[in-house]
């Protein structure tokens, strides 16, 4: 391979020849999947009912995946949660666990849905801990993310502002009081999707859904999909733009609640609005100083922290057997070797300032020396 005139982009070529990190996060591999059968729990399961809603239904993956990531939706005033119950069977069909809750009353104000989405949160947690379970100790309750429908999305936002701990919002066609609404009242940094209708008239884009992405900080990563001739309802299913909406949503809580940086550059060029159902696609995400953790984490249990890192970095993996290690510069080239065991440390004084790839067995996975 001559790397002289196109050196960036061998650089480009020789990563992902060594690595292919994201050779399978490809548009087509996204948008055609086999789902997941699932399953649900509800309070006669011994799913917990917490004080500030009312019943919840839990929808989660029939998958071996020990390491699931959680979403919590609250429907909006006057409806039930089964008006958000297509979006929880998508998202369990495509390995994420999704609870629906309801509202002490169908009439609670947006606040009042922030409390209960919260208060959801605390029913995932304790539900990881719960021994009868068949989620026993297979939530990742460290990546929650929240959402909801009209006040209900509205409700998501004021939860963020309210816990900076949650990881991802998807607010379907939000609601907040437009005549009082200001900038403070959405200043946080928690990731931010919105999905719209443009002809919406309960909550006509201009005075709400735009008006939260405008009112959300710069600084935060936020998507705005403004589904064209959409209603108040359109949104409300996954499946819109056959299918468009929902691939979108699911690349999003990949990328903040998996962490998996491949589908940064998807989302920020529009490639997954394939049949060009959005009358709006606003963006705000640049994926080349995108910070999403201070661990990276591979879907195959391999950890490494901190990063970046100075003098060494932890490596953890599933594996009780001692293993080979490799690191190399971008450009593919071997700088060291050796054998470590599952909770291990790694010297890494030697290395210049930069990117680099630590392989384990099979497994790679990217870190930055400070």
């Amino acid at each position: 391979m001559r790397c002289l005139a196109f050196a960036s982009v061998c650089v480009v070529l020789l990563v992902q020849n060594v690595f292919g990190q994201c050779d399978t996060v490809t548009v087509e591999n996204t948008i055609v999947y086999k789902p997941f059968d699932y399953d649900y729990l509800i309070e006669a399961d011994g799913l917990r009912n917490g004080p500030e809603y009312d019943q919840a239904t839990l929808y989660y993956p029939k998958n071996n995946d020990n390491n699931l990531k959680p979403i919590v939706l609250v429907p909006g005033h006057s409806a039930t949660q089964q008006s958000i119950s297509a979006w929880a069977k998508y998202l369990a069909s495509r390995g994420f666990i999704c609870m629906t809750i309801g509202t002490n009353s169908l009439w609670d104000f947006t606040d009042k849905r922030a409390d209960a989405l919260l208060d959801g949160m605390e029913t995932i947690r304790q539900e990881n801990n719960r021994s009868n379970s068949p989620l026993y100790q297979r939530i990742d309750t460290d990546q929650i993310a929240v959402g909801g429908w009209s006040m209900g999305g509205g409700g998501a936002q004021l939860a963020a502002k309210k816990d900076s701990k949650i990881k991802a919002i998807l607010a379907i066609a939000p609601w907040l009081r437009s005549s009082t609404l200001s900038e403070s009242d959405l200043d946080h940094n928690t990731p931010l999707l919105i999905i719209s209708g443009q002809i919406d008239p309960t909550s006509p884009p201009l005075l709400h859904a735009n008006l939260h992405y405008d009112y959300t900080p710069s600084s935060t990563s936020k998507l705005l999909f403004e589904i064209e001739l959409g209603d108040h309802y359109t949104p409300l299913y996954p499946s819109t733009g056959r299918g468009d909406v929902g691939n979108i949503a699911f690349a999003w809580f990949k990328l903040f609640l998996d962490e998996n940086k491949c589908y940064c550059d998807m989302l920020n060029s529009g490639s997954l609005d394939l049949n060009n159902k959005s009358s709006k696609y606003e963006i705000a995400l640049n994926c080349k100083t995108l910070n999403i953790d201070k661990t990276s984490k591979s879907s195959f249990n391999l950890n490494v922290y901190p990063v970046p890192a100075t003098n060494e970095i932890n490596v953890e993996f599933r594996s009780s057997k001692k293993t080979d290690y490799k690191i190399y510069n971008v450009f593919g080239q071997q700088l060291q070797n050796g054998i470590i065991k599952r909770h291990d440390k790694i010297n890494i004084e030697s290395l210049s300032h930069g990117i680099y790839y630590l392989k384990v067995g099979q497994t790679t996975i990217r870190f930055i020396k400070e």
